[in-house]
């Protein structure tokens, strides 16, 4: 027995000997991350916050080196601030068409002084005011050739359009309103009817409540949500017209609108008590009712551009010295609304901050510093795409 079991023995020896000189297959690793490069972690530690003012100063300094303000508006063809009005002797009169704002009613008081008035015919103008409204973008229109001039009622949209994918070459020479008039108008509760309120609305004030807005103008909900850092899903928004009625039958909290038309409705039916959140407190603050041209008329017929707001200041500056007489010219020239001398007095009123501005500028005249940092503030909440400052 024991001469056999030595042989197996020596097998098994060996057996385990060749099986450990053969190579076994490593065991599975965890993958490993790879480390962040010295160069990669200082590029992150470098990026501004999202929302922050550090991040808003990169992006401003993008925008003025990237698409300057000044590529597409100026003040130089504004008449003089002391120039006086003198009636041009006219060989010929040019014809042409200007679009405007909204529908014929009494905020294009400055240019329906300047046809009863003889402004633009003192320039040898003879002038078609083209009614705008919902569905009518005379931003368009001008690109398009059917207008010479258009007065388009958001600035924001001259750098829009003209840094699209399908931009057209405009520039803006000259503004009505030098504030945004846009406001959410609401009913202060706490307030006695035939009061004014004096409460300050904030962001969070919108949170839970349903706001009405118009068509078209969901872009200001998109900037004042990601700028103030409002849940989208916190707001109920519905579709509004353009009447504060459902603000006072309480079908809404708030309804989008114009500092200078609804609250005067409201006051009419012995609402006193309205309160407005003022975008242009909250970072909406671009310029309102904007003279654009093409740029090729600039450079074709800068005359006539120069003839054309000589006769609009002249139309503004006798709205500002003349409100009733203006109010009582806005009444018959306002042909698509039903006006009183009483609402147009009111409307001037409320709208001849927004005209005269709070910087140091001549009215009418604007700023490369206003332009560059609108647009910078929508980019960066999300509004405007420029690659370069991406």
């Amino acid at each position: 027995m024991r001469f056999m079991r030595v042989p197996f023995l020596l097998v098994a020896v060996l057996a385990l000997v060749l099986s450990a000189c053969v190579a076994q297959p490593p065991a599975a690793e965890e993958p490993m991350e790879a480390a962040a490069t010295p160069a990669a972690e200082e590029e992150m530690a470098a990026m501004p916050e999202p929302g922050s003012q550090e991040e808003f100063e990169k992006i401003l300094a993008c925008v003025q080196e990237n698409f300057p303000a000044e590529s597409y508006f100026t003040n130089d063809y504004l008449p003089a601030t002391d120039a006086t009005w003198e009636p041009m002797d006219c060989e010929s009169v040019d014809s042409i068409k200007v679009g405007m704002p909204w529908v014929l009613n009494d905020e294009e008081a400055p240019w329906y002084n300047a046809i009863e008035l003889g402004y633009f015919s003192d320039v040898c103008l003879e002038v078609e005011l083209v009614a705008g409204g919902p569905g009518l973008d005379h931003l368009q229109t001008l690109a398009g050739g059917a207008v010479d001039i258009a007065v388009v009622a958001g600035g924001s949209t001259v750098p829009t359009l003209v840094s699209s994918p399908t931009p057209a070459d405009v520039v803006a020479v000259g503004t009505f309103l030098k504030h945004s008039p846009y406001v959410w108008l609401g009913l202060d509760p706490d307030t006695p009817q035939d009061q004014r309120s004096d409460k300050v609305l904030t962001p969070e004030d919108f949170i839970g409540a349903k706001v009405g807005l118009q068509p078209g103008n969901d872009y200001l909900f998109e900037f004042f949500a990601n700028k103030h850092g409002i849940d989208h899903d916190a707001v109920d928004l519905v579709d509004a017209g353009f009447t504060p009625d459902p603000v006072l039958l309480g079908a809404m909290d708030y309804i989008g609108a114009w500092i200078m038309n609804q609250p005067r409705l409201m006051e009419e039916k012995g609402y006193m008590n309205w309160v407005a959140f003022q975008f242009s407190d909250w970072g909406w603050d671009g310029y309102g009712d904007v003279t654009v041209v093409r740029r090729e008329t600039l450079e074709e017929n800068p005359d006539l551009v120069r003839r054309f707001l000589a006769a609009q200041s002249q139309g503004l500056s006798y709205l500002l010295e003349n409100p009733n007489e203006s109010a009582e010219i806005a009444v018959v020239y306002g042909v698509d609304a039903q006006l009183t001398t009483e609402q147009a007095l009111r409307r001037f009123e409320l709208q001849e901050v927004l005209i005269r501005g709070s910087d140091d500028l001549p009215v009418s005249h604007m700023s490369a510093e206003r332009w560059n940092t609108q647009v910078a503030s929508m980019i960066q909440y999300d509004q405007l795409q420029l690659e370069a400052c991406e």
